[in-house]
């Protein structure tokens, strides 16, 4: 499985003046006290969209519908009252909000729109990189990382001359952010955030001190120090608890599901899950949705309940669909041209007159030719990024079937071996043949066929447990079963087994009792039919990377044999054929198996990939 997607939303500027944030325990009464001061302050003035904003900010982790409404009133009331700051402060709050919905092009609409406004406006170097500090969450999910870093840095620096602490908590916690994403620079990430959490503490701002250890725990979890992820993040869930932070136990419990089945503990993971899931329903948080039905879908094909496994992966699907990062990051490319396009407009308004009529009339022309061009390339784009993703989809949608095919055949094919390994006519026969000893009072014969029989019957049912077993002990089972069968058959045929001096047989793996069949086909199929005694050798050979088998047998030949025993034979010869075809599936190799009849007698070869254990 692949097994981890584990995203993490950075920590945003989006409090109104960078005010200090309250404790966990105040903040329902915080909200409560805002929500009584918007029904008293009526008037449609600077102190009410302000006051609008702030709740707004309050309700973006409970109710993002709400946490809209209020901040769409706040930018209403700043453009009518042309209040120029309030309208910046509002875009802000109101990109973090499409931010939580996931809406990344609208998230970056109003924060490049509030960065035009802010040019006409003194003073507002802080408010400014606070933006840009959004922007770089958007680069940084889009993986541009040294666009982002260089735009956290901006945070700091400003913040820092400023001396304002939880600015620089938050471009301290950016920056940590950032480079635990990089395996190379993990460790200097932790720094940054210890550093972060530090200053959190200092300034007692629980809110921050949340993102800051939710942050850590995903650097130890990228460490894979899943002991220390474990304990960040259960920290991290009782205080969201408490505080009602539904959107960050979403991130928490989304990222325990994930640690719990790299451990693995599947029914810990399902858990964690399920509770993902329902809360990112609740609060409308697709993304998230999609990583809970991805971590059920592994869950489930852990258990090999393939089917569940196949319809939650499909629900994955369709939910992380649309989240299209190319689309997203044209979309943002646009954007981004779009807002040096109109700040070169404003910067043309400041020259003469006459000279900006013509200069518009050209960069109009100019835009017409840009825009039928761009219309063009966009349907192209869209047509063949549909198509990719439809042909994606299938792909995987084909794999996946596959895959469950596969694994279906190889438990079908293990449990016939499984009833095959103990044939119940042998068993029958070794138990009669001890018997008969016993009623000739031949107790030293009695004894040697019984240690020998339960000596086979215990190897074997051992090695039916394994996929792979060693080649000598293998070689040991086989030589066991031919022993019973010859006293049985009163010595009737002679045996030789030779392994070839550059097989490590205590080093190298087989499917355990792969060769058995050919040697039951012999004796019985091939040397019990004849009136004089017979010969099998068995032969192990090594050829490259590919292990070489070979039964050979003198008995009367398969045209003989099968007219006695056709459906016995082909089961043995079908089963041993499925197990090659699956071991070819599953390590990509070429195994092979060839019978060939001889004027007196089989030669069977099998050829199957070369494996040690150590």
């Amino acid at each position: 499985m692949h097994l981890i997607h584990a995203l993490l939303k950075k920590s945003f500027c989006c409090f109104v003046f960078m005010m200090s944030a309250v404790l966990f325990s105040q903040e329902q009464k915080e909200l409560d006290s805002l929500l009584i001061q918007l029904e008293k302050i009526t008037t449609k003035d600077s102190i009410r969209a302000q006051l609008l904003i702030t709740t707004s900010n309050n309700f973006v982790r409970k109710d993002l519908a709400k946490s809209y409404e209020l901040v769409e009133e706040a930018l209403n009331i700043s453009t009518g009252i042309k209040w120029k700051k309030g309208v910046v402060l509002a875009l802000r709050q109101m990109g973090v909000v499409y931010y939580r919905q996931g809406n990344i092009v609208k998230a970056t609409e109003q924060w490049y729109k509030a960065l035009e406004i802010l040019k006409t406006i003194k003073n507002s170097a802080l408010l400014e990189s606070s933006i840009y500090n959004n922007l770089a969450n958007i680069y940084s999910d889009s993986g541009e990382f040294d666009k982002a870093l260089t735009y956290y840095n901006k945070l700091l620096s400003i913040s820092e001359k400023l001396d304002n602490k939880p600015s620089q908590i938050i471009a301290l916690t950016n920056i940590g952010t950032l480079l635990t994403e990089r395996e190379t620079s993990i460790d200097n990430g932790i720094v940054s955030l210890e550093k972060a959490l530090a200053l959190a503490r200092e300034v007692g701002n629980d809110r921050y001190e949340l993102s800051i250890l939710l942050n850590i725990g995903l650097a130890y979890k990228r460490k894979k120090d899943y002991q220390k992820a474990e304990f960040y993040y259960l920290k991290v869930q009782e205080l969201a608890e408490q505080s009602n932070d539904t959107y960050v136990q979403v991130l928490v419990f989304n990222n325990l599901s994930n640690i719990s089945i790299l451990k693995p503990d599947y029914a810990q993971g399902e858990i964690y899950a399920n509770k993902t899931l329902s809360l990112a329903k609740e609060i409308g948080a697709v993304e998230w949705e999609a990583y809970a039905w991805e971590n059920l879908s592994n869950i489930y094909e852990s258990r090999n309940q393939n089917k569940k496994a196949l319809t939650y992966y499909k629900n994955h699907i369709k939910l992380i669909d649309s989240f299209n990062a190319m689309q997203n990051k044209e979309e943002l490319a646009s954007l981004e041209a779009k807002h040096k396009y109109n700040l070169e407009k404003q910067l043309l308004n400041t020259a003469h007159e006459k000279k900006q009529l013509v200069a518009e009339e050209e960069i109009n022309r100019q835009k017409l030719i840009k825009n039928t061009t761009l219309l063009v390339g966009f349907i192209v784009l869209i047509a063949s990024i549909i198509g990719v993703t439809l042909f994606r989809r299938k792909q995987l949608a084909v794999a996946k079937a596959k895959e469950i095919e596969l694994k279906n055949k190889v438990t079908d094919t293990e449990l016939k071996v499984l009833r095959a390994q103990m044939n119940p006519h042998f068993i029958f026969n070794s138990l009669n043949s001890i018997n008969s000893y016993i009623v000739k009072n031949d107790t030293e014969s009695a004894t040697n066929y019984l240690t020998k029989f339960s000596k086979l019957v215990r190897k074997t049912l051992e090695s039916s447990t394994e996929k792979e077993v060693l080649l000598k002990d293998d070689i040991e089972i086989l030589k066991n079963y031919l022993d019973i069968e010859n006293k049985r058959l009163n010595n009737s045929f002679t045996y030789s087994i030779k392994v070839d001096d550059a097989i490590d047989a205590g080093n190298t793996l087989i499917p355990p009792l792969i060769f058995q069949p050919f040697l039951e086909n012999s004796i019985w199929h091939g040397i019990a039919q004849m009136e004089r005694s017979g010969h099998i050798s068995v032969e192990f050979k090594k050829e490259n990377n590919v292990l070489f088998c070979i039964v050979d047998d003198n008995g009367v030949g398969r045209k003989q044999a099968i007219k006695v025993a056709k459906e016995n034979t082909s089961l043995g010869i079908n089963l041993t054929k499925n197990r090659i075809d699956i071991i070819n599936a599953q390590n990509k190799t070429k195994g092979s198996l060839r019978i060939i009849d001889k004027e007196q007698g089989v030669r069977v070869e099998v050829k199957l990939p070369l494996k040690l254990a150590f």
